[in-house]
Parts: structure tokens; C-alpha cells; sequence
């Protein structure tokens, strides 16, 4: 009986822990794809949101990145900081955890990326890795160039969109609540396959699929619920909606996750949506939140085997803060991280 009773206390320790990591005031969004890719070209149609103290993104990611124990960083970005939505920062990140090596440029937007629509590219091959606004290069780091970032952008990455408020007022601008809710609106999204030569007119990408976001295609799609440390927000899958062909990110206050306004028109003409799979009902990926496997390597933590439907610990992640500084290992439940 006083084993039994230990053991409950411990376990309601954990979930009291787990709870705490999450008392935030404020709900941002990330939306990913539940497939990784090597190479290829990647293309959104978007109105970006931005107020002081916010980051409205796209990028490519490799899951596990942040870890402590991976081998490496690799990341590719387009943000638009809130301070500065005239602009948008490209990025990559190499290095290890705790030990990134970034290459940030910032590059005009006009209009504004929060007052109309623009496409936004990443194309990422062996040699290059290349940065498009409506269809025309911005930025171009090549194999070899400054600190040997395209060489070591090794093995897969996936395209996520994020949402959130970012504790670096240096980086991002003080954080002005007033200015919220605020949605980022994505039209459309284009992947294509990196096939050197052999795509349309001898280009090197074939296009692989196209998402206009009638419906949430919950098989190519996931949620993101988590958080990660210098962020205000809690991500979560609440704030992720699909409104007439238009696909929302939202950052609101805590418990108000919703979107009752009028979706933004975009003059361009909207291309068909093409997939491999039959789209599965928005509330399925609600319902069933992704959860990544983990490493056999990694060892079972208590708040690993105490799940429910109320706390799922979506990725247990790594040691480093939001500006990739070392933080305390501990056993404890740890969270997803976007640098």
C-alpha cells in the first residue's frame, strides 16, 4: 500500500510539473508536414501576420534538431519578424544544439507581408539553397560559400508554418497584446521533387503535389501542440482552421482560439489541388494528435508513461532555450523548440 501511495504521489508530481510548463497566457499555432523530404522546392501563397513581438513563418526543419543528442542542426527559414513586416528574415541554421551557426539577411517585402498576399519560396539542393519572393530570387548561399551551411544541411527536413510571440524584444520588438488576435493566412502551398533536369522546361523540380486548403488533408498535415522555451504561447491545434480555400494560423489569448472575422481575397487564380491520398476530416487530426516515435536510445521518462487525452507529450524534446543557450538537463517533460 505505501509503495502504491508513493508511486501515485510521484505520478501526480509529474503531471503537476507538466501542467506548469504550460501555464501560458497566450495560443499560437504550428502547422508541419507529417512527411520529410530531400531537397526540393517548396512554395506559399500568404498573407503573414505581424505585430510587435510576433514571428509569422515558413521553414524547413529536421525533426529532432534541438536535441542535445542529435548530430545536427538543420533549418532553413523565412520569418517575418513583428517589428518589421516591411521585411522578412532568411536564415539558415546549422551547427548542434546549444552551438547553432546562423547566416540571417533581411530582404524588402511591398506591400507590407501582413497588408496583401506574396509567394514565398525555398529551394534546397546539394549545391544551393535559394530564397524566392513572387518568383524572384532574393537570396542565393551556395555550396562552399561563407561557413559551409549548404553541406551540412544532411539527411531530411520537413515544411512547417508557425505562429508565435517570441520573449527577445531585441530580436522581434516588445510584445503589444493589444494588437491581438492575429491570423496568418496561407492559400495555397506547393512541394515539388528535386529531379535535376527533368522537370518542366529541363528545370531540376517536378511538382509533386498542390494543398489549396478547401478541406484539412489530415494525412499530409499535422498540429502542432507543444510549446518551447522564450515563447509566450502554448502552439495548438486550436488554432489551426481551414475558411473558404484559405488555411488560419492564429495567435489569440488563452482561451479565446477562434476566428470569427472575414478571410482576406487574393487576386491571384488559385491552382487545383492535387494528392496521393483522400483528405481525412479536419476533426481527425484534432482527435489524434501526431506524436513522433522516439529514439530506443532515449530513456523512458515517468511523464512518458503517464499519457492522456488531456496531456500529451507530442515530442519530447531537447536542451537549449530559444536563443539555443544551455539549459538544466533534468528528468522532466521537455518541449519542441523553434530557434
Amino acid at each position: 500500500m505505501s509503495i502504491l501511495k508513493t508511486l501515485t504521489t510521484g505520478t501526480l508530481a509529474v503531471i503537476a510539473m507538466a501542467a506548469s510548463l504550460n501555464a501560458k497566457d497566450f495560443s499560437g499555432a504550428e502547422l508541419y508536414t507529417l512527411k520529410e523530404f530531400t531537397y526540393g522546392k517548396f512554395e506559399a501563397r500568404m498573407k503573414m501576420a505581424a505585430a510587435s513581438g510576433t514571428v509569422s513563418s515558413m521553414f524547413l526543419y529536421q525533426n529532432g534538431s534541438e536535441q542535445a543528442s542529435a548530430q545536427r542542426w538543420v533549418e532553413v527559414d523565412i520569418e517575418v519578424l513583428g517589428k518589421s513586416p516591411n521585411s522578412f528574415q532568411s536564415n539558415i541554421i546549422t551547427g548542434k544544439a546549444g552551438a547553432q551557426i546562423t547566416s540571417e539577411k533581411h530582404h524588402s517585402v511591398s506591400p507590407a507581408a501582413d497588408q496583401g498576399f506574396h509567394t514565398y519560396g525555398l529551394e534546397w539542393t546539394p549545391d544551393y539553397v535559394r530564397w524566392t519572393l513572387d518568383g524572384q530570387e532574393v537570396r542565393r548561399t551556395n555550396k562552399g560559400d561563407n561557413k559551409n551551411q549548404v553541406e551540412n544541411l544532411i539527411g531530411t527536413q520537413g515544411l512547417r508554418f508557425n505562429l508565435w510571440s517570441s520573449e527577445s524584444a531585441e530580436w522581434v520588438g516588445q510584445f503589444d497584446e493589444s494588437k491581438l488576435p492575429l491570423f496568418q493566412f496561407i492559400n495555397w502551398v506547393k512541394v515539388y521533387k528535386y529531379t535535376p533536369g527533368q522537370g518542366e522546361g529541363g528545370s531540376d523540380f517536378t511538382l509533386d503535389w498542390t494543398d489549396n486548403f478547401d478541406t484539412f488533408d489530415g494525412s499530409r498535415w499535422g498540429k502542432g501542440d507543444w510549446t518551447f522555451d522564450g515563447n509566450r504561447v502554448d502552439l495548438t491545434d486550436k488554432n489551426i482552421y481551414s475558411k473558404d480555400g484559405m488555411l488560419i494560423l492564429a495567435l489569440t489569448r488563452k482561451g479565446q482560439e477562434s476566428f470569427n472575422g472575414q478571410v482576406p481575397q487574393d487576386n491571384e487564380p488559385e491552382p487545383a489541388t492535387s494528392s496521393s491520398a483522400a483528405p481525412l476530416p479536419e476533426s481527425s487530426s484534432s482527435s489524434e494528435p501526431f506524436i513522433p516515435p522516439m529514439s530506443s536510445s532515449e530513456p523512458i521518462t515517468a511523464i512518458q508513461q503517464v499519457r492522456t487525452p488531456q496531456m500529451q507529450p507530442k515530442e519530447v524534446r531537447g536542451v537549449v532555450n530559444a536563443k539555443g543557450a544551455h539549459v538544466k538537463e533534468i528528468n522532466r517533460y521537455r518541449v519542441n523548440f523553434k530557434y
